[in-house]
């Protein structure tokens, strides 16, 4: 009964910063009061929630909650009748982001508990400190309760942007997504009969090395390998898309209304800029190549110390397992609250994600192309909706196709928005499916024309 108020406490908040964020996203070309009005409600949240928290873990009275409603009553006061529009103002997109994730973090905190939360955290010295505070950070954002928060409020933005989908491959691909989102980051790893043998599973170790445990005999050739070479041939045959769009958790979290929508800041912000167009940047490759030589040294060492040949360990964490939660558990919500100051689908535009640039990689040496049935209505195209839909920032795909009639980018992730904004609907996807069906028609043509000159 202890555990059943907050969560249902968490389960209205989070439906209502959904509603919230959509509601701004309404309104998001025409300054209005909306932004201002949920960054109220997300500090009310954050502080009511973190003040519980600390009530339950240091046994203070929990009536010290009420405290928080006089704060944000002053706060409220002051700031409510400020009109700003969040595109315009990135200040006020980050706060909003930071605090709906940092409510989310706050909730997910108190469903777990102070006991769950603050286990063996240690403040010796300060670097000791340090580690324990990003670990403890990490074991929230890692826990199935976090994305479970993350996932409804998100979810609610990614219904609403199935809606405005008007391609059936889209709107296919979306809902897929959203599956894949509660079958792999919640479920399997969790709540599935195998959550204990999935390791063992191909295609299973969602984030690559290092998802499920350190380099081991027992699942290298099964589960790490096997999952390497399954998704190899998948986006190989399809395109990166079927992980950087379907199956990460990313996409999820970027590509619903509100979130789509701060791919503005791709060509608005100092840093999103520089990661415009396809071409492929030094730095970007340089960055690229060091975190796989960091992934492959870390998968030795942790082979080796598995097997008892050397002893070795960072913080006292696998080094591959202590990757994963860097990256995904961290970093990666780093680049989600400063979107605004660097653009949409960061994790892809800077090389740092080993398990997107992968797939790729892959992805970029198979099928996988963007296709226009006319060049010439590209030619005459006044809008390039194409280009300002790209959530990476591939602005430079109207020339491509122009001149060969068709976009091939590595950093293309098939989101699939430049079909969608396309007015003359003149893009569309190819792959293994396109291959297959022109082989198919080629054949049938061939032998059309053997029997008529027979």
């Amino acid at each position: 009964m202890l555990i059943l108020q907050p969560l249902l406490a968490d389960l209205i908040s989070t439906i209502t910063i959904g509603l919230g964020f959509q509601r701004v996203y309404y309104s998001r070309n025409n300054p209005s009061t909306n932004p201002v009005y949920l960054l109220q409600y997300l500090i009310f949240t954050t502080l009511s929630f973190s003040v519980y928290l600390l009530c339950e873990t240091l046994g203070l009275p929990v009536y010290v909650i009420l405290s928080v409603g006089v704060i944000s009553l002053v706060f409220r006061r002051l700031y409510t009748t400020r009109k700003t529009s969040y595109l315009n103002n990135r200040r006020l997109a980050f706060l909003l982001l930071f605090t709906a994730f940092t409510s989310s973090w706050v909730e997910s905190a108190t469903i777990l508990g102070p006991a769950s939360v603050f286990v063996g955290l240690s403040l010796t010295n300060f670097e000791v400190t340090l580690s324990n505070l990003v670990l403890t950070f990490a074991s929230v954002t890692a826990s199935p309760w976090f994305m479970i928060n993350m996932g409804i409020w998100l979810g609610v933005l990614g219904i609403f942007r199935i809606l405005e989908l008007r391609s059936r491959e889209n709107v296919l691909r979306f809902a897929l997504m959203m599956l894949s989102y509660t079958f792999y980051s919640i479920w399997l790893p969790t709540f599935s009969p195998i959550s204990g043998e999935v390791q063992y599973i191909p295609y299973m170790w969602f984030n690559g090395i290092g998802t499920y445990g350190p380099v081991e005999p027992s699942y290298l050739l099964t589960g790490i390998i096997g999952t390497y070479a399954v998704t190899a041939v998948l986006s190989f045959l399809f395109g990166g898309r079927q992980i950087c769009s379907v199956t990460c958790a990313a996409p999820y979290m970027l590509q619903g209304t509100f979130m789509d929508s701060m791919k503005k800041y791709n060509r608005s912000s100092k840093l999103g800029r520089k990661t415009l167009t396809s071409k492929i940047k030094r730095w970007y490759k340089v960055v690229m190549l060091l975190t796989w030589l960091s992934l492959i040294s870390f998968s030795a060492l942790s082979f080796l110390n598995y097997e008892k040949v050397i002893s070795f360990s960072i913080l006292g964490q696998d080094p591959t397992m202590l990757y994963v939660t860097l990256y995904f558990n961290l970093i990666w919500y780093v680049q989600f609250i400063l979107m605004p100051f660097l653009g949409n689908y960061s994790c892809v535009n800077t090389g740092i994600c080993a398990w997107g640039s992968f797939n790729q990689v892959m992805g970029y040496l198979g099928f996988f192309k963007l296709r226009v049935k006319d060049p010439n209505k590209c030619l005459n195209c006044k809008t390039v909706d194409c280009a300002l839909a790209c959530p990476v920032g591939l602005t430079d795909m109207r020339s491509s196709f122009i001149k060969r009639g068709e976009f091939k980018s590595l950093r293309c992730v098939g989101s699939g928005d430049c079909v969608e904004e396309c007015p003359h609907h003149n893009i569309e996807f190819y792959d293994i499916r396109s291959y297959l069906r022109e082989r198919i028609s080629y054949r049938r043509g061939v032998k059309g024309d053997l029997h008529s000159g027979v």
